[in-house]
């Protein structure tokens, strides 16, 4: 397998499109969350993601678990939502993860999706199954680890991460909602996706396909 290296500009560069392409969804993922929740993630996705760019942009850190981590502190400071605070939790715990790295490659993006998903599960107390983000991610971040492991290309592993998000997310609409405001209405969230596992696999793509675009 041909290893692949990216720096801090990469990713810094690569969360910069993935903040604009969450942004263009806001609207959408406002009105399925006012489905079953209180309809606020619009407004999160939005401030958020501006919160991601006006760092990202003049951050001058070489260090990829301090651009991170930074980036989490962003976004939780603008957006201190739910669902912000658990991006927020996920980038800090990714960032400590590499921390004192300057290039990283596909083990360490392993170990950044898997401390990023401890860091939602300390932070929401949420497992796989009860619909919520963690069930786009951890699927993907296993996905990305097996392909790799056996000696699958970046782009690969990068595919075979989204195919198994897209998958998470589809089994949500089966699951009953058991966090946050949409856990009050119980059986009425069945049959419906979940807002914050749409808006995780909208990241997982958008991180895959420029991640991909820089190599």
């Amino acid at each position: 397998m041909r290893t692949s290296a990216f720096g801090a500009r990469d990713i810094a560069s690569v969360l910069i499109s993935l903040s604009n392409d969450l942004e263009a969804r806001s609207e959408e993922l406002r009105q399925l969350d006012a489905i079953i929740g209180d309809g606020d993630l619009g407004i999160t996705i939005q401030l958020g993601s501006e919160a991601m760019r006006q760092f990202l942009g003049s951050a001058s850190e070489t260090d990829i678990g301090q651009l991170l981590a930074r980036c989490g502190m962003s976004i939780n400071k603008a957006s201190p939502s739910t669902f912000g605070t658990l991006l927020a939790s996920a980038c800090i715990a990714a960032g400590k993860a590499v921390r004192d790295k300057e290039s990283i490659s596909e083990a360490e993006l392993v170990s950044m999706g898997e401390a990023a998903i401890d860091g939602i599960k300390k932070r929401g107390h949420a497992e796989v199954g009860e619909k919520t983000m963690l069930d786009c991610l951890v699927p993907a971040v296993e996905a990305f680890k097996t392909e790799t492991a056996n000696g699958g290309e970046v782009d690969t592993a990068l595919a075979a991460a989204v195919a198994a998000a897209q998958e998470g997310l589809r089994s949500t609409i089966d699951m009953v909602s058991k966090h946050g405001r949409a856990s009050w209405h119980r059986d009425k969230t069945v049959g419906v996706r979940d807002a914050g596992a749409t808006a995780m696999y909208y990241m997982i793509e958008s991180f895959a396909r420029h991640l991909q675009a820089i190599r």
